[in-house]
């Protein structure tokens, strides 16, 4: 195991990291999450999935091959599908399109359950935590047109997706003679730092992660805290405001 200096010094520029890294998220964030412009994979009525360039406007939504960027293009003639808001093209049948990335998130962990460690019982503790998140996703927007009863057809696009990575952060977590076995005398709440793995699942605007870390407490007493190093898992919650 790192000596403490040493893991400290690793972590050291984390709450910056953080506040930067929260602030390119929410910026960024129409983009990685809404079907926004940009290549997607599709089968479009074909066998297998082929690489198509959309674009999403407040209209409708076109579909391009994607060889269109590389070369000078009618982009009206070019279109391979078009999706207009209140008009089911011919023969439509529920799209599906999927985009794969690099995800650089920030997770609010809600709980850590800890299973029963040196005579302690299991624990619930929800103390503050925050980490950065790193992952590869993949995303699918499934296209459909529904019918109001004035009937008229209403495009509407559902999300889901899935990530898996790694995250690091910062925490708290309380300190009693409990929690070190009657070795302190006093309590406090201990600056903890957090790292572990995590699955990402996102439905529409929400984004639910589970996820298995350790902690390592920073002060004095983390030799004699319980739950040094000790695995746990948790559950995180996320909403997309785009």
């Amino acid at each position: 195991m790192p000596s403490s200096k040493t893991f400290l010094q690793q972590f050291s520029i984390l709450p910056a990291i953080m506040l930067f890294t929260g602030c390119a998220v929410l910026d960024n964030n129409s983009a990685k999450y809404g079907f926004s412009e940009g290549y997607y994979y599709s089968k479009l009525n074909k066998s297998k999935p082929e690489k198509y360039y959309v674009v999403t406007g407040s209209d409708s939504i076109k579909v391009y091959p994607s060889s269109i960027a590389k070369q000078i293009a009618d982009t009206v003639k070019s279109i391979t599908l078009l999706f207009p808001p209140h008009e089911k093209p011919s023969q439509f049948s529920d799209y599906i399109f999927t985009t794969k990335s690099f995800d650089l998130d920030v997770l609010t962990i809600l709980f850590k359950y800890r299973p029963a460690v040196a005579g302690f019982p299991n624990q619930l503790n929800a103390n503050f935590n925050g980490a950065v998140y790193a992952g590869y996703r993949k995303d699918i927007y499934k296209l459909s047109y529904t019918q109001s009863p004035l009937h008229i057809q209403n495009r509407s696009i559902s999300h889901k997706g899935y990530s898996a990575g790694v995250f690091a952060g910062i925490g708290t977590a309380r300190i009693d003679e409990y929690v070190t076995l009657n070795r302190i005398n006093y309590e406090y709440d201990g600056f903890v730092l957090t790292s572990g793995g995590a699955i990402i699942l996102g439905f529409n605007k929400l984004n639910f992660g589970f996820l298995g870390g350790i902690d390592y407490l920073t002060d004095k007493n983390r030799h004699v805290w319980v739950n040094q190093t000790k695995p746990w898992i948790g559950i995180s919650i996320g909403l997309n405001l785009n």
